[in-house]
């Protein structure tokens, strides 16, 4: 008692971490050509080989994550799809998933993220939310799915993901027909840091899912932000143990990663 305390020296460690985030998000706003697929462009240069996302089931180097993503853009822009339509997609998490919204988010669409534990009414209001031209479906999601159909407002089209199931065409077959190579100028549409790219859902705890935007700006901004925080390296790995439909198991998870070639 009557000891003067001591202030605590100032975290140096926080503060380069601070710094970190903030050089390395500072940039985003001076390119706003330069989205989150063009980031995967880039490393499948500098990083090709290097394994970028793993799993039980598959494993996607940089050049083939950004090849894979690069066939979906074609499919997007081959069915049409126009700058902010929505795609759906309702797959477990897989390396799969993130090249699928990478390549029709790089075609100008928007994905919505949904959350594979839903079926029924509260499927089908998601899905309604958006308005989607294409549904994407893994194969072990159809059944639930379609105990959507009856409720939705709308008439997308339904592609299956895997084998499985024969009641939709298959669009990881379809998309073989497309080239992998990095999109040409006049191919790419010309999406900026300002447009849509994903719409992430809130749990509905308060009532319904809404669908909240995603911006790609947000994309970056999330992904180099925490690769500052943690200062993430080309050595580092991550275990994602949160779904990909979330935005933390989804973009901040593996982007943070990634964009530092991890």
């Amino acid at each position: 008692e009557g000891v003067a305390s001591v202030p605590s020296p100032p975290d140096r460690s926080a503060n380069k971490a601070w710094l970190r985030a903030l050089e390395l998000t500072a940039p985003i706003a001076q390119n706003p050509h330069r989205v989150f697929p063009t980031v995967i462009d880039e490393l499948a240069e500098t990083s090709g080989e290097a394994p970028a996302l793993l799993s039980d089931r598959e494993r996607l180097t940089y050049r083939a994550l950004a090849e894979r993503s690069n066939r979906y853009a074609r499919w997007a822009l081959d069915q049409g799809l126009a700058r902010g339509d929505a795609v759906c997609l309702l797959m477990p998490n897989r390396p799969e998933y993130m090249a699928i919204w990478l390549g029709i988010t790089r075609a100008g669409g928007v994905v919505s993220l949904l959350n594979t534990n839903l079926a029924g009414p509260s499927l089908a209001h998601c899905i309604d939310l958006v308005s989607p031209k294409h549904i994407i479906a893994a194969a072990d999601l159809v059944e639930p799915l379609t105990t959507a159909l009856p409720h939705l407002a709308g008439a997308a089209k339904i592609w299956a993901h895997g084998t499985g199931s024969d009641a939709f065409p298959r669009i990881d077959r379809d998309v073989e027909r497309y080239a992998g190579d990095t999109l040409s100028g006049g191919e790419r549409p010309p999406v900026t840091i300002e447009d849509r790219a994903l719409y992430i859902y809130t749990s509905g705890t308060t009532g319904l899912p809404k669908a909240a935007n995603v911006s790609h700006f947000r994309l970056m901004q999330w992904s180099h932000w925490f690769a500052g925080m943690m200062d993430t390296r080309p050595t580092d790995r991550m275990y994602n143990c949160l779904p990909m439909y979330h935005s933390v198991g989804g973009v901040v998870a593996a982007g943070a990663v990634l964009v530092a070639g991890g």
